[in-house]
């Protein structure tokens, strides 16, 4: 493990301009002072970054980042084109972008799909996964049905669209609480996040019955394979090592919902990444926050230490999606080379069938309705 600290990547007059240089887009780099990008980072890296944003301009691609991208893959994007998935695809549809890259795994980019189907949405490589996507369909879903009939099945958004379409209606894991709330009758199913449905079955302890593959069944559910590797034993190794005791008013351990019940209890806070981060702004602007742990994909952290300059940063560094980390700057690069030289981009497109995204929408549709 090891700590980072960075300093805010400040939009600069040559961000977005079509006189930006090789030159311009070191000294961004440079300026941004990150220890994780050195001088041999910067340097062999910079050439490809700068004809990325240079086609992406031309273009007029929107570049949606994931907040796990590496930093130099995550920098593609402008700040409005940052953030979770769900926020990525909505701001998606919004832009009038016929072009539309994804630097995230291809369920991500299958939203994207769903709310914004007459646009190209492309992906670096369509080879990345998910732990939780992958090992769970449309027929878990049925069979989750089955088992308790007529009771509204939840669907968390990191799932695929055939999943999806199953399901009555999609939550994030800032929004689940609610909506689980707001749904009819006392009985919830919850997919495909066996974690995820422990850690909402406690929060909602007495107002609703939550069900989930693997409760008193045998359904087949998932874990996502990097939140699970955080411990109870770990959480309290960091506590003690880094100096981050429960209840300090300056430093905190933050805790995804995605990980285990017990390592939520440890936590001083739980959440969603846009609620880790709203807490850790809130906190840096109120009385301050001088270190923190945030036990999640490590470059989320390596991207909060850029934005968050003041907050010393502890990472567990070996802790990274191996599917995420797919996506780089050399396959972003073939994919608006393509595109620049009018080549098939079947390699890259993300397709769904109409009768997918149809039914897809809906339970995402419910679910923006219902968080309102």
């Amino acid at each position: 493990m090891k700590s980072t600290e960075g300093t805010r990547h400040t939009e600069g007059a040559t961000n977005g301009t079509t006189d930006l240089t090789l030159e311009d887009v070191k000294q961004e780099l440079y300026n941004r002072h990150h220890p994780s990008l050195t001088f041999l980072d910067i340097e062999a890296h910079a050439k490809a970054i700068h004809r990325i944003r240079t086609l992406k301009q031309k273009h007029d691609v929107v570049m949606l980042g994931h907040n796990y991208m590496e930093p130099l893959v995550f920098g593609l994007s402008e700040k409005s084109e940052q953030g979770d998935s769900l926020g990525l695809s909505m701001y998606a549809a919004k832009t009038e972008a016929e072009y539309l890259i994804f630097n995230g795994v291809p369920f991500m980019a299958e939203t994207a799909k769903i709310l914004s189907p007459d646009k190209t949405v492309l992906v670096a490589d369509k080879t990345a996964g998910c732990s939780l996507a992958d090992n769970f369909g449309a027929e878990d879903v049925k069979a989750m049905k089955e088992l308790y009939p007529g009771a509204p099945v939840m669907i968390y958004v990191n799932s695929y669209a055939d999943a999806k379409a199953e399901s009555d209606i999609c939550c994030t894991s800032a929004n689940a609480a609610h909506i689980a709330k707001s749904l009819p009758g006392d009985t919830v199913i919850f997919v495909p996040d066996i974690f995820f449905a422990q850690n909402l079955e406690e929060e909602l302890k007495g107002e609703k019955r939550v069900v989930y593959p693997g409760k008193d069944n045998t359904a087949r559910g998932a874990v996502c394979e990097v939140h699970e590797r955080f411990t109870l034993a770990d959480l309290v190794a960091i506590r003690e090592s880094f100096e981050i005791p429960k209840g300090h008013s300056l430093r905190k351990l933050y805790a995804h919902w995605e990980c285990r019940p017990d390592v939520l209890k440890e936590a001083d806070f739980y959440g969603s990444t846009s609620q880790i981060m709203k807490d850790i702004a809130e906190s840096v602007a109120g009385d301050g926050l001088e270190r923190a742990f945030v036990a999640s994909e490590c470059e989320l952290t390596s991207n909060l230490a850029q934005e968050f300059p003041a907050v010393q940063f502890w990472t567990a560094c070996s802790v990274r999606c191996t599917h995420m980390a797919k996506v780089s700057l050399g396959k972003i690069a073939t994919i608006l080379e393509a595109l620049d030289q009018g080549a098939d981009l079947g390699e890259f497109e993300v397709t769904l069938d109409a009768a997918v995204i149809d039914n897809a929408r809906a339970p995402i549709e419910r679910m923006l309705e219902m968080s309102q």
